[in-house]
């Protein structure tokens, strides 16, 4: 059996899509955001693990897991479609990320799954069993064209009990 660790959670974004611009020579400042959850991690041999339920916009929760393994990171969320509003089905998003490399990924729409290429720009982790934090910027393509640049910082450590 895999011992699953309480832990606090900080997760900060940085967004900035190609909506932002309003010009080519425009240089508008990312969108930043963080929150805070608790969740539990697990570690099984190399492969390290983060579960949490962050709120949706659609005001339920998905499910989160960030995998960690052999320099690759995987972030997926699971929104459960018997809990999502009744005109929208729920979304799932599986990223994969490797270190200056591209893959393509999967965002299920409610109306057709989407491809999309995430290139990892950085990937630097230091988590380990007492916590510390992944950090990749990135970036989206749509069918070929820039979607977004992002950089997130997923900080984890063991829950403060009072």
């Amino acid at each position: 059996m895999i011992k699953r660790t309480p832990v606090d959670i900080m997760v900060t974004n940085k967004k900035l899509s190609y909506n932002d611009y309003a010009s080519p020579s425009d240089a508008p400042e990312p969108r930043q955001s963080a929150f805070c959850y608790k969740g539990y991690m697990a570690i099984k041999g190399k492969r390290l693990s983060i579960d949490y339920d962050e709120p949706t916009g659609h005001g339920i929760k998905a499910q989160t897991r960030v995998v960690l393994e052999d320099g690759v990171a995987l972030i997926s969320r699971r929104e459960s479609p018997e809990k999502a509003c009744p005109d929208w089905a729920g979304t799932n998003t599986n990223l994969i990320f490797r270190q200056g490399e591209s893959c393509d990924c999967v965002f299920e729409t409610p109306y057709s799954p989407m491809n999309l290429r995430v290139k990892t720009k950085s990937l630097q982790s230091d988590l380990g069993p007492l916590g510390g934090k992944l950090n990749i910027d990135y970036t989206i393509e749509i069918m070929g064209n820039l979607a977004e640049r992002n950089s997130i910082c997923v900080a984890v450590c063991p829950e403060h009990r009072n």
